[in-house]
């Protein structure tokens, strides 16, 4: 059994966005305000975000053309440095990354859930992440095609809310466009603008090549792949652009620095207070879409592995009536209900930041070395601007990982080692078994 091509580029468009827009809009301007208080800084750093953004996502559409196979930059690595480097990024994604972004966002989901329902009932949070961990898996267990609608309605539903919230707040007379004045810029503004903000707004622009993950289950994946990165990249910068423009005209930078709830403030000022309940669905909504796209893309990576021969043989099982990854699905639920319970993800994920960093400017190098070390594959989609787009690339992540570093070295250290750690599972796991180093 292998898995099905079932998904459409608009699921994988999506998938992306989708994967993208979280909590992190409504509540990370308040940070960004802080930090940059020139207006048209405050604004820019989006659209510089979002355009590094879109150069990577230019770099991944072309290594995701050559390679339109499960696994994402699993894939893009084994071919450019050898299944090593692969695994050991396989293993931090199966046992931390992908497990450890499920459980953190479904407390965060049960955090909102509570929240907005305060007065009629309130859930106990461990059990409740654990049923949406469940609940959603299972979606995902019963067919591909089931997790891409269950999440299309999910994005949809969250982006109608913030497309109301910046187009219908433009057009009340409850804002003032007079808070975009006062734009003088001297040099330390400017530096402001490369530093703890820009690590924020790419944060905030992360999980953009979620597509390359699905790649075996994407219809026509050498055309739908660059495309789907690339249009869910422009999408999401738009979208954030817009939506922090409405939160300038709402409410002045200074009343804005420091606010956790933006969203709900400004929906308040531009609307009504009941809106603050219609921001408070829409964050329920894209907290939801993103855990369901965790679920459906972070199953893949064992699949490949274990296709490869670098996990266990069982793990690329494939349902015979759904066409999903099944074992893989059942072990990363496990793995993020016991993250739940024990509430040790989230400093695993603050060790393993560094590494997330550190594998995108790898895989930012590797499609720079395979086209010195495979001139002559087939490339349906080649990176516009060729080389300057990967090597801005790379050179923008180089700069956020070593202010990650700076910030936090002891933490980042430990991030290596984790990673390191899977060296002896690599060849306990590898005995025996042929490894083809390119992938077809």
């Amino acid at each position: 059994m292998h898995l099905k091509r079932s998904l459409t580029l608009f699921d994988a468009i999506l998938l992306t966005v989708g994967n993208v827009v979280g909590a992190g809009i409504f509540t990370t301007a308040g940070f960004i305000a802080g930090e940059l208080t020139v207006p048209i800084l405050f604004i820019g750093i989006w659209l510089v975000g979002g355009l590094l953004t879109l150069c990577g996502a230019l770099t991944y559409a072309e290594l995701s053309s050559m390679f339109p196979r499960s696994g994402g930059d699993y894939v893009y690595l084994k071919a450019a440095y050898g299944p090593k480097a692969a695994f050991l990024l396989g293993w931090v994604c199966f046992w931390i990354i992908n497990p450890g972004s499920i459980a953190v966002l479904s407390i965060a989901l049960i955090k909102y859930l509570n929240g907005l329902t305060e007065y009629y009932f309130s859930l106990n949070e461990k059990i409740g992440a654990i049923g949406i961990v469940i609940f959603l898996t299972l979606i995902n267990y019963h067919g591909v095609r089931l997790g891409a609608i269950t999440h299309n309605l999910l994005t949809l539903g969250g982006i109608f809310v913030l497309v109301v919230l910046v187009v219908g707040g433009s057009l009340s007379n409850n804002g003032d466009w007079q808070h975009f004045k006062g734009n003088e810029i001297d040099s330390i503004s400017i530096l402001k603008l490369f530093g703890p903000s820009m690590v924020a707004v790419i944060f905030s622009y992360s999980g953009w090549f979620v597509s390359g993950y699905v790649g075996d289950e994407i219809k026509k994946p050498e055309r739908n792949l660059p495309l789907s990165i690339f249009i869910g990249t422009v999408i999401v910068t738009v979208l954030f652009t817009m939506i922090n423009i409405t939160y300038l005209y709402a409410i002045p930078i200074t009343i804005m620095k420091g606010t956790i709830n933006v969203g709900q403030i400004v929906g308040k000022k531009l609307f009504n207070p009941y809106f603050v309940y219609i921001i408070g669905i829409a964050i329920i909504l894209v907290v939801a879409a993103s855990i369901n796209a965790t679920i459906l893309a972070g199953a893949r990576i064992p699949y490949a592995m274990a296709e490869d021969g670098l996990l266990w043989k069982s793990i690329k099982s494939v349902h015979k009536k759904y066409s999903t990854p099944y074992l893989s699905l059942i072990l990363q639920m496990i793995t993020a209900c016991i993250f739940v319970i024990v509430e040790t993800f989230e400093r695993l994920l603050n060790y393993v930041v560094f590494i997330m960093l550190v594998t995108s400017i790898a895989t930012g190098l590797a499609h720079l070395l395979l086209r010195i070390k495979m001139p002559f594959i087939h490339r349906p989609y080649k990176t516009w601007g060729y080389p300057f787009i990967p090597i801005i690339f790379v050179s923008a992540y180089t700069w956020i990982a070593i202010q990650v570093f700076i910030t936090n070295p002891w933490t980042s250290f430990v991030g290596i080692i984790i990673a390191l750690a899977g060296i002896p599972f690599f060849y306990v796991l590898r005995k025996n078994t042929e490894i083809e180093v390119a992938s077809d």
